[in-house]
């Protein structure tokens, strides 16, 4: 990682009020919404607590790869599984867990133009002000860059982060520290276990 930053761990709880937050936005809109779509592969749970939230029966997702774990960013943007239905004259919500550099929302956006959406609204839970295409629901906005660990991605990101620095087999004590020294990010001690135990799968 080029950059020293530092990190934190979004909680589920805050994650649902931030969903819960945005899609009280949404529903103060005119638009009659007939489906979410979900971008894989943070945008899962956020667009279902949307759908819940909204009563939208309908949910769908679309695959674009731009960060791997651990902050590490690719330099294109992919799209590994478009969107396989008819949109044509649907209203669409898509839903992303954070809204970083804006290269994601844009690959989606202008995937769903090409397959006839008639109305096309982004909503996150997370903004960041360094976005190219600022979002039209945003749960929180970011003044201060910062890496947003979300609940349902952490195993991932934690264990990216000490592979890279040479950390995996330090002990739990030792390792807290070092997430705490580089990247200001506290793990408790219960978390920090339930990572480690499943590093096996990453290896």
């Amino acid at each position: 990682m080029d950059k020293k930053f530092t990190a934190r761990i979004v909680r589920f709880s805050e994650a649902y009020e931030l969903a819960y937050r945005v899609s009280r936005k949404i529903s103060a809109s005119p638009i009659d919404f007939d489906m979410v779509v979900g971008i894989a592969r943070g945008g899962f749970p956020p667009a279902r607590l949307v759908c819940d939230f909204l009563n939208i029966k309908t949910l769908t997702a679309i695959q674009i790869r731009h960060c791997t774990g651990g902050a590490e960013e690719k330099e294109e943007v992919d799209i590994t599984d478009p969107i396989d239905i008819d949109l044509n004259g649907k209203n669409v919500i898509l839903v992303d867990d954070v809204n970083d550099s804006g290269k994601t929302l844009q690959a989606a956006v202008d995937h769903l133009t090409t397959k006839g959406a008639a109305v096309i609204k982004t909503a996150v839970l997370h903004e960041k002000e360094n976005t190219s295409l600022k979002a039209d629901y945003a749960g929180d906005y970011l003044g201060e860059w910062k890496w947003l660990i979300y609940h349902w991605a952490v195993t991932e990101d934690l264990l990216e982060f000490l592979d890279k620095d040479d950390m995996l087999e330090a002990g739990e004590d030792d390792i807290r520290k070092h997430l705490s020294d580089k990247y200001g990010l506290e793990v408790d001690r219960d978390l920090l276990k339930k990572v480690l135990a499943l590093k096996n799968n990453y290896l």
